[in-house]
């Protein structure tokens, strides 16, 4: 029978969760990394291994993978980079390509790194940092951020990524080149004759079965792209407002999106203290809000650009973490929602995903 993992990355270590396919009963693993912070996990179906990366701040960003649920860890390399004037100090997201041993890293500050050994070696893919852009990339609150790569699971060289402040960039080559992709992309930190030079992304989703499908939250709006970001149409007509982080899609349905949406850039938490997911079904026309099983007053916390999750089952399960440390999961595609975890430390990415597949 297939399971369903559930990865739950913190401020204060990593916690793995393990289910039937029906999703209704967790058994979870004990702190990993304790005292760590855990900025991103994420398990590579190709290897079967578990990927963390943590940071200390005696010690610094580290990668390790497991290959049996944590129960041992290996320690990987760490993207470095070669010009000797930075340093990384942070590995923000960590993203398995399509070829043996291809992975990608983002890291603070913004850049895209690869390795085609399985994390023993990384390049920093320099045609993206010298992008003519890049110039104009300016940090965010959470500093100068590459947080989101995508790479098309039918295509090893078609990648899009972005960050904060940096904008969307895509490479049909491997990344031999790039491609600024944020016309339409309102950018209200930046002068109207620079709007598209380095919008402030806060997350970037591919739809894997819908070639050019993104969807996209922003500083200042959420959007869908039809064509690989060439052009972005607003969606956030019918959502309470413009800010927000978290983006969720359902892998079997390109015009089904999820957005928390947040207040505002200054309180960063739901409107009126009132916790709820928005879900669309038809490309961001209309909106549902979705709050059964949710906190419907004094919830002041935030929901970070990675906390919400979703798997490949039918029907979808979604679980988003906030940074007060409570964990949510639906598994009738947002309908209804559980708390399945309390009192963790601020909770800063949800990754769920298969374990195996039926026999």
């Amino acid at each position: 029978m297939t399971e369903a993992g559930l990865l739950v990355s913190t401020r204060k270590g990593l916690l793995i969760g393990r289910s039937a396919r029906q999703r209704t009963e967790w058994e979870w693993s004990d702190l990993q990394w304790s005292g760590w912070i855990v900025d991103y996990s994420v398990f590579d179906a190709r290897t079967e291994k578990v990927w963390c990366s943590a940071n200390h701040w005696q010690w610094g960003p580290r990668l390790h993978y497991s290959e049996d649920w944590g129960q041992t860890w290996t320690e990987a390399a760490t993207p470095t980079f070669d010009d000797g004037a930075r340093s990384v100090e942070a590995v923000w997201m960590i993203e398995p390509g399509v070829s043996s041993g291809s992975i990608y890293a983002g890291s603070m500050p913004a850049a895209l790194f690869h390795s085609a050994d399985d994390g023993n070696t990384w390049r920093e893919v320099t045609t993206l940092s010298r992008h003519p852009y890049s110039k104009y990339w300016v940090p965010g609150a959470a500093g100068l951020v590459l947080h989101h790569i995508s790479v098309d699971p039918h295509d090893q060289n078609r990648l899009v990524v972005a960050g904060s402040a940096t904008g969307v960039f895509a490479s049909y080559d491997g990344g031999q080149s790039w491609e600024a992709r944020n016309d339409g992309i309102r950018s209200d930190h930046m002068p109207p004759e620079m709007q598209e030079f380095a919008p402030c992304v806060h997350s970037l989703l591919a739809h894997p079965g819908q070639r050019g499908r993104l969807w996209q939250q922003t500083h200042f709006g959420q959007y869908r792209s039809d064509d690989d970001g060439q052009t972005w149409i607003a969606v956030g007509d019918g959502l309470p407002g413009e800010f927000g982080f978290p983006t969720a899609i359902d892998p079997r349905d390109p015009d089904a999106c999820y957005f928390i949406p947040h207040d505002s850039d200054q309180s960063r938490m739901p409107y009126n203290a009132s916790l709820a997911v928005f879900r669309t079904r038809d490309a961001g026309e209309t909106w549902d809000r979705l709050s059964d099983g949710l906190p419907q007053s004094g919830f002041y916390q935030s929901v970070y650009r990675h906390a919400l999750g979703q798997d490949a089952c039918d029907p979808l399960g979604l679980y988003f973490g906030s940074s007060g440390g409570e964990l949510y999961g639906s598994i009738d595609s947002g309908d209804s929602w559980t708390l399945l975890r309390e009192h963790l430390a601020p909770i800063t990415a949800v990754r769920a995903f298969p374990v195996s597949e039926p026999q």
